[in-house]
């Protein structure tokens, strides 16, 4: 209360200053004839006001600073354990407090490169898996782990490995399960809870991949994939250092694995857009192939159409002639004497003219047919 009665007072008497001032400066003024007097007594009243107001102002602002120093040490103390901050704030504790704060800084800066890289990701690379393995390998760089992994639930019910960096086969195999409690994977996909571990000799599940197979893994943290209220997933991050995630890491790892999720709905859905539209080009192309094929056919037909046209056209043609050169051939034939030598060969002209005969017929009959 008595800095609050101190900020009052200053404020008062410093308004009342200037006030003041411009008055006195401005009647004195009035009575002064134009010339170097009047200017020189303007400038000592300036000066002579000047040094009151300065001493408040010192004032104002050294309290000023005082509260900003005691508000920074609240800050620190809610923030870091390890920076104790009083009423009364130490200045030998400040690089503590600078530390904490510059650490924050560079914690949201990190978050909000990884959310924009992952935005940018899905933008760019549309497709999931492509999707999957840019995240993979954007969270192993930024938070330097020994091994990540993305888990999703298959259509089966088990989680199994979409995308991993620094696991081996042997592990990823065997990591593929459905979710049960017995499992730091399931717990997490069924509880919707980050789970860490910091010592992996510590582990209490009868069912854990890393016991089972061994990767050299002291600690690891499983984060819930979560997309519109359901979780889809879950985000496995490791270390082979012992304690090596925080409570911190809490917040931050749970806001990058909702931004996993959407960018995992969202490869989804352009991935079966993707296949509907390859089904849908392959069902127009079988359309177009049997349209070209029955366009074929009808060009064909029209053109054997044409051909029997002009068949028949031919076949009556030499029909007509045929049947004059046989009625001629079989008349001479018939009027020739048996002893006569041209006999024989007028005999096989008639039977050529009826096997020519046939044989246009069969053509015309073909024809009619198609």
């Amino acid at each position: 209360m008595a800095v609050h009665k101190k900020l009052f007072l200053s404020y008062v008497v410093l308004t009342v200053a200037v006030i003041g001032a411009f008055l006195l400066i401005e009647r004195l003024a009035s009575l002064l004839p134009q010339g170097s007097y009047r200017i020189f007594l303007t400038v000592f009243t300036l000066l002579l006001i000047t040094i009151p107001i300065s001493y408040l102002l010192s004032r104002f602002f050294s309290l000023s600073i005082k509260s900003l120093f005691n508000d920074l040490g609240k800050i620190g103390q809610e923030n870091s354990e390890e920076i104790p901050v009083t009423s009364s704030y130490k200045v030998e504790n400040l690089p503590q407090l600078i530390d904490g704060i510059s650490r924050q800084i560079r914690e949201s800066k990190q978050q909000l490169h990884i959310l924009f890289e992952i935005s940018k990701f899905v933008s760019s690379l549309l497709h999931l898996q492509h999707v999957l393995d840019a995240i993979v390998g954007l969270l192993t760089t930024e938070f330097r782990l020994d091994a990540c992994s993305i888990r999703l639930l298959d259509n089966d019910g088990y989680l199994r490995i979409k995308s991993q960096k620094g696991l081996s086969e042997a592990f990823v195999e065997t990591a593929s399960r459905k979710p049960t409690i017995d499992s730091y994977s399931g717990e997490c996909f069924l509880t919707g809870k980050i789970v860490m571990i910091n010592d992996a000799e510590k582990i209490d599940k009868p069912i854990s991949t890393t016991r089972l197979v061994g990767e050299d893994i002291k600690s690891f943290a499983v984060t819930p994939i979560q997309v519109e209220g359901t979780i889809i997933g879950v985000l496995v991050t490791a270390s082979k250092n012992k304690d090596y995630f925080h409570e911190r890491f809490n917040e931050v790892i749970y806001t990058i694995a909702n931004q996993i999720g959407t960018a995992i709905r969202i490869s989804q859905l352009y991935d079966e857009t993707y296949h509907f539209s390859q089904e849908l080009e392959k069902i127009v192309q079988e359309r177009a192939e049997k349209l070209e094929q029955k366009a074929k056919q009808l060009v064909e037909a029209e053109r054997l159409a044409a051909l029997g046209k002009i068949a028949n056209r031919v076949a009556d043609d030499c029909r007509n002639s045929l049947t004059v050169v046989g009625g001629f051939a079989r008349r001479l034939y018939e009027n020739t004497p048996d002893d006569s030598p041209d006999k024989e060969y007028l005999d096989i002209i008639v039977k050529e003219v009826k096997v020519l005969e046939n044989k246009i017929s069969k053509i015309v009959k073909i024809h009619n047919k198609q």
